[in-house]
């Protein structure tokens, strides 16, 4: 029997997070939700989750950004490989362009930000899916961590 992949999605929308969790639980994964990073973290912390999926725009700003930095310094060292889904309606809302994946004058790729994938909202839930799977199965696009 196959195990039930654990998902910890950390999204302060509740609308946005039932339906990510209908979506996943429909697949046959096992959820957990956390309203922010605090909660996320804590949720982390006692779960072990195989993949989080991380809002970044929540109640006090950009919490997501921190939240990925905590999580990637945590002294608990299979906590810190822990594969991260970015989502967020921040290339909606700003010229800033967050995708891990790409360089900038500044930034190589995955340096910026050390998540396995990033995805827009609104959410496409057939993309979501696949990401979901592809990174779970180790072939997301930073798969080093």
């Amino acid at each position: 029997m196959a195990v039930t992949k654990r998902i910890l999605i950390v999204e302060d929308d509740q609308d946005t997070a039932d339906t990510i969790k209908l979506v996943l639980e429909n697949e046959g994964y096992q959820t957990r939700h956390a309203p922010n990073a605090v909660d996320g973290m804590a949720a982390a912390h006692a779960d072990h989750p195989d993949l989080i999926l991380l809002d970044v725009m929540m109640p006090s700003g950009t919490e997501g950004f921190h939240f990925v930095w905590d999580l990637r310094k945590d002294t608990d060292e299979a906590l810190r490989g822990t594969p991260i889904i970015v989502m967020t309606a921040i290339h909606q809302t700003t010229k800033s362009r967050f995708y891990p994946d790409q360089a900038d004058k500044d930034y190589a790729p995955y340096e910026y930000l050390p998540v396995q994938a990033f995805l827009d909202k609104p959410l496409n839930f057939d993309a979501l899916l696949g990401e979901v799977r592809l990174v779970l199965a180790g072939k997301g696009a930073n798969p080093a961590k």
